[in-house]
């Protein structure tokens, strides 16, 4: 054995079927593994989920397809600066995750929640609850009020409902706050995508079509650089935290747990309200303190959620390491992606592999375990 892989061995010993290698002295390897199946709850949300982004996605294209004729050039425009968009925000959201970045196709899948079913259904709701607004109170408040008073009620229980609907369909993806933070914000960040995308297009008509590219820019500058960082993303990473709070648990949980959730939910709306009310007027500097109190809550909750998590596996990860034997200092190297790579580096070329799944399994292990410890 080389030097490099001797602190972790004895932690990182790989689980018969989780890996190619296989030792002669164990006997000849089984022949087939049948994976488990799917459970009926992830296979019903499964469905929901695609039912709602094909739905969601006719919604979209039913009312940006009149634009996309008239203005070709400008929907690609504003195709672009979308995907622009998601791309960078996907990479980035995915990338802040603490001690590892989580699976690709789950966050994909909130992404498209966001992106097709939240705003289809967000398009429906929002002109109904409007005409509600416009019945009770009048078109004068309606108008002014209508915004703040629809998108925080019907968008964000569209936009967590999907990740509820994640959770359940993926269980290992959402097993604490850091998770519920993440996934949150993905599909925040899909709804928030195609909004801008709806919203680019009616400028286009707003500003009587006498310079499209224009207007479709003009609004991503705004809805982008000066909004950006307190939009959806932000609020719905809010209320997913809250998700992260309760579905690890197998129990009801405690009250204050309870209490919590309820609280973040509640911030979420609370924090879109802030940003739609016609509150100190629409000018520039009151809009970016508007977003400013919006990024700050928000990162206030990222900021515990991440200690959080990060402490819950370190511990998990320490407590593996104390019953293999190892030193500390060589399992708490794996709660960093630095610390991994370092780990890596150190080991044979030969055995790279072997470490990389061995550093994935005691993390998995450890990041169960950090589910269910030391409950609030």
């Amino acid at each position: 054995m080389s030097r490099t892989s001797r602190p972790l061995g004895p932690v990182l010993a790989p689980r018969r079927g989780h890996t190619r290698d296989h030792d002669p002295g164990a006997g000849p390897p089984a022949r087939h593994v049948r994976p488990p199946r799917p459970r009926p709850p992830a296979l019903a949300a499964t469905a929901a989920i695609a039912l709602g982004c094909t739905a969601g996605g006719a919604v979209l294209v039913a009312q940006i397809s009149g634009s996309a004729r008239v203005f070709p050039g400008e929907m690609v425009l504003a195709l672009v600066l979308a995907a622009a968009t998601l791309t960078f925000g996907f990479w980035l959201l995915r990338r802040i995750r603490p001690v590892r970045a989580p699976d690709p196709v789950v966050c994909a899948v909130a992404a498209l929640w966001g992106l097709t079913a939240a705003t289809g259904a967000g398009v429906i709701a929002n002109s109904a609850l409007h005409g509600v607004w416009a019945t009770v109170l009048g078109v004068g408040p309606a108008t002014a009020w209508g915004a703040a008073l629809t998108a925080p009620l019907n968008e964000e229980a569209l936009k967590l409902a999907g990740v509820v609907l994640v959770a359940i369909a993926f269980p290992r993806a959402l097993r604490g706050p850091a998770d519920g933070y993440i996934l949150g914000a993905i599909v925040g960040l899909g709804f928030e995508v195609t909004e801008n995308l709806i919203y680019a297009l009616g400028a286009i008509v707003q500003s009587g079509a006498t310079a499209g590219a224009l207007s479709v820019v003009q609004s991503a500058v705004l809805r982008v650089g000066l909004t950006g960082l307190g939009s959806h993303w932000a609020m719905t990473a809010v209320a997913g935290t809250a998700i992260g709070l309760l579905v690890p648990l197998r129990h009801r949980p405690a009250p204050r747990r309870a209490a919590a959730a309820a609280a973040l939910v509640l911030l979420a709306m609370a924090l879109h309200w802030l940003l739609d009310a016609p509150l100190f007027g629409n000018t520039v500097p009151a809009v970016l303190a508007k977003v400013l109190v919006i990024f700050t809550a928000t990162m206030l909750v990222y900021l515990t959620a991440r200690r959080d998590h990060r402490r819950r596996v370190r511990a998990a990860l320490a407590a593996q390491g104390a019953a293999a034997g190892v030193p500390p200092s060589a399992a708490l190297a794996l709660a960093t992606r630095g610390g991994r790579r370092r780990e890596r580096r150190r080991s044979a070329p030969g055995d790279l592999d072997l470490v990389r799944e061995r550093q994935r399994q005691m993390l998995d292990d450890a990041e169960d375990s950090a589910a269910h410890r030391d409950p609030a």
